[in-house]
């Protein structure tokens, strides 16, 4: 008669295999090696709906934009999108925010951000059942769920220039805690990026010299993470005030997300 005893160390050596060969199958992923996903590469109008939404993309080299492109392709079949019966444009959406998340973490070998499971969207401002709230977007680390609302979302890409787009803010949450939750070079950089944008955030002459300016909106005042994602949007969208504005922090940014 078999035991439990007999059984454990059998059932152990599964797991670890399985655990091994996920490991394997998800590297291959990441480098597009992977010889069972034929993904269809993007269409001739979803790079052009691309392009036209994101002047980031515009300004890529050609060889980086085919990195860009596999890497969309890749998100968008990995990632599950519960869109809410009412939202319209779904394609549109599920392809402006699976090239965000690509675009905010081209400089990283993980783009599939495993911090994230589940994306569900909304038509419109909703009512959160665990902060009793109303949202347009949010990040739920515990649950690695992120939401948003279709037309606070597709708001933010229609006007590109006014340092308000809520894909970025919400992605640039979830990235962050991906990045921090690591143990390799890239999450060293970026929890020590964070702890430099603390120091800014708590300093009195940088403080007032953010509130004079008035370039970040107030939202980025509630905290340090909600700082960091409004710095990410402004980072983003106007990079070149940003920079001439507050280098410091500029570098710092661009530092963490290796751009």
């Amino acid at each position: 008669m078999i035991s439990l005893y007999d059984i454990f160390p059998i059932v152990f050596l599964i797991l670890i295999l399985g655990f091994f060969l996920y490991i394997v199958y998800y590297t291959l992923d990441l480098f597009f090696l992977n010889p069972f996903k034929k993904i269809p590469p993007l269409t001739a109008q979803e790079e052009s709906l691309m392009a036209s939404y994101l002047p980031f993309y515009r300004q890529l080299s050609a060889s980086k934009k085919q990195r860009f492109k596999k890497r969309v392709v890749r998100f968008r079949d990995r990632k599950k999108i519960d869109f809410h019966e009412e939202v319209t444009e779904r394609h549109k959406i599920t392809l402006l925010l699976s090239a965000t998340a690509v675009m905010l973490t081209l400089g990283m070998a993980d783009f599939l951000i495993l911090s994230i499971h589940r994306i569900i969207v909304y038509p419109t401002q909703y009512y959160s059942r665990i902060t009793k709230k109303n949202h347009y977007g949010e990040y739920n680390p515990g649950l690695k769920t992120i939401v948003f609302s279709a037309d606070h979302l597709l708001e933010g890409f229609r006007i590109p220039n006014d340092n308000i787009n809520l894909a970025v803010h919400e992605f640039a949450h979830a990235i962050s805690f991906n990045v921090a939750n690591k143990l390799h070079t890239r999450s060293y950089v970026f929890i020590l990026g964070m702890k430099k944008i603390k120091r800014l955030f708590t300093d009195v002459d940088f403080v007032s010299r953010m509130e004079s300016s008035q370039y970040f909106r107030s939202y980025g005042k509630t905290n340090i993470h909600e700082f960091f994602a409004v710095s990410v949007e402004n980072f983003v969208e106007t990079p070149a005030e940003f920079e001439n504005q507050f280098p410091k922090l500029y570098a710092i940014i661009k530092r963490m997300l290796n751009f």
